[in-house]
């Protein structure tokens, strides 16, 4: 199954609260997430997606997108 390659940061205490957000990583999804879709943080925690950029070029590890996401 082909999907898209989207960097994951978490914000764990809110968006623009805090502390800063941390990067999770790359993954590969069939979809690129939408505000209020929900996500598994790197622990295990679900966590809703509050922002997406879309990249205009690929990142060096293939990322097209940008998903902030922040607990539910």
């Amino acid at each position: 199954m082909a999907g898209y390659r989207v960097r994951i940061w978490f914000d764990a205490d809110g968006i623009g609260v805090g502390q800063p957000a941390r990067d999770n990583g790359v993954l590969e999804l069939p979809v690129i997430p939408q505000p209020g879709m929900e996500l598994a943080d790197d622990t295990g925690r679900v966590a809703m997606v509050r922002r997406v950029v879309l990249l205009a070029s690929p990142d060096p590890e293939g990322a097209v997108a940008v998903v902030v996401c922040a607990p539910g």
